[in-house]
């Protein structure tokens, strides 16, 4: 009966995750220069010398993960030019050479929706 009460005792449990006001000591841009460090290649160079070796080893499990990965971030990027530039160039990157329509003219008229 004894033991049975021993086992049966609550524990407090610690609360998980860092202190409130801890700092993040590991982060991506130290994680990628100790793998250039240690290998003597930077990560994006390894990626690709591991993409060409899925290729020619034919490993298409291998491949089809690096693509995934690669075109995840290609996209990733796209998205977030988007974002900030709103899908528009910020520059004129186009001339017309001739008007397209000159027999086309407008008819403009000042609509107020108050007089309804």
């Amino acid at each position: 009966m004894s033991q049975t009460k021993k086992s049966l005792k609550t524990t407090t449990a610690k609360p998980l995750g860092r202190p409130v006001g801890a700092k993040n000591t590991v982060t991506s841009e130290k994680i990628l220069n100790q793998i250039a460090l240690q290998t003597g290649k930077p990560f994006p160079q390894l990626l690709a010398e591991g993409y060409h070796a899925s290729i020619i080893a034919c490993d298409f499990t291998a491949r089809l993960a690096y693509e995934k990965l690669i075109l995840g971030k290609v996209i990733a990027d796209k998205v977030s030019m988007d974002v900030t530039s709103g899908g528009q160039s910020l520059v004129n990157n186009f001339t017309f050479q001739q008007q397209e329509l000159p027999d086309w003219k407008p008819e403009l008229r000042i609509i107020d929706v108050k007089s309804k």
